[in-house]
């Protein structure tokens, strides 16, 4: 069976995904020895043809595989420690992944996910052809996660996290991926049945309902990867160097900061301004 890791990433005018994702590539290939391929748009590969970097993603990436850049896009506020900006985003087309990825066996991970151990190396040969990250660990543990961090409305069913996903591409994952993208295009009749806020779309949110329905509408058991380890938006990258990161964790209604060393660890780091802030640090480590 062959087996990769899948990054997708679409610029938009404030953030370079696409150099991000060389590093969650670059990290993914060196500690779990897979191929690794992006998914992406050619407006972003020519971004990369003239920022120079094109050459190094040629090299990493097992396939560049081009696709057309999702027409709905969004605008979201991204925070970078107490500033705050709206920027667009264009990551709906995730469900399309079933018929894109090259491979058999699929990790996908998020463009800011770096993956600092083998750990996921575990569940590729796991007896189940769906595996979805089932919960979120704040750097400070339940300290600063909210209810909306664990399920996905007051009243409803708890929330997966679509950084970490792993499928073997087979009949049942496609209908999965099938309903995703049903959930998708109506957003707004599911958050009627399910509760949630309409208002910004989520894939987490898209994977949970459809895997609850595909679960007969009940708890699932066996959709899990490790916890995401995460740091907020809240939080900001502050330094990288061989052996890790060292990050500044808001504190005290994000009034203070305090700092913290991540060795050793999967992370995902959701303030993207400060991993551009040191991108070429982990180009240069990664």
């Amino acid at each position: 069976m062959k087996q990769g890791i899948i990054v997708f990433a679409h610029n938009n005018r404030k953030i370079d995904y696409a150099r991000m994702a060389i590093v969650a590539g670059s990290l993914a290939k060196k500690n779990l020895g897979k191929p690794v391929s992006l998914i992406t748009d050619q407006s972003t590969v020519d971004w990369l043809e003239q920022s120079g970097a094109y050459d190094r993603a040629k090299k990493l990436f097992d396939q560049i595989i081009l696709t057309e850049r999702p027409q709905d896009e969004q605008q979201r506020v991204l925070r970078d420690g107490i500033n705050k900006d709206s920027v667009p985003f264009n990551n709906s087309n995730r469900p399309s992944i079933w018929e894109l990825t090259p491979y058999d066996r699929t990790l996908l991970i998020d463009s800011d996910y770096f993956t600092l151990t083998d750990n996921l190396n575990e569940y590729w040969d796991v007896d189940d052809d769906l595996l979805i990250c089932h919960d979120y660990n704040d750097i400070f543990g339940k300290e600063r996660t909210g209810y909306h961090d664990v399920y996905l409305s007051d009243t409803g069913i708890k929330l997966l996290w679509a950084t970490t996903v792993m499928f073997t591409k087979n009949s049942h994952t496609k209908v999965f991926f099938e309903l995703v993208n049903y959930v998708r295009k109506n957003y707004k009749l599911f958050s009627d049945i399910y509760r949630f806020d309409n208002r910004l779309y989520r894939n987490d949110i898209s994977f949970s309902i459809a895997y609850h329905i595909l679960n007969g509408f009940e708890q699932a058991q066996n959709y899990k990867l490790p916890p995401v380890f995460s740091i907020t938006d809240k939080d900001m990258l502050y330094s990288v160097d061989e052996y890790g990161f060292t990050v500044l964790a808001a504190i005290n209604g994000n009034e203070n900061y305090i700092p913290a060393r991540i060795r050793n660890k999967d992370v995902h780091i959701m303030n993207k301004q400060s991993i551009l802030r040191n991108i070429d640090k982990l180009l240069e480590t990664s």
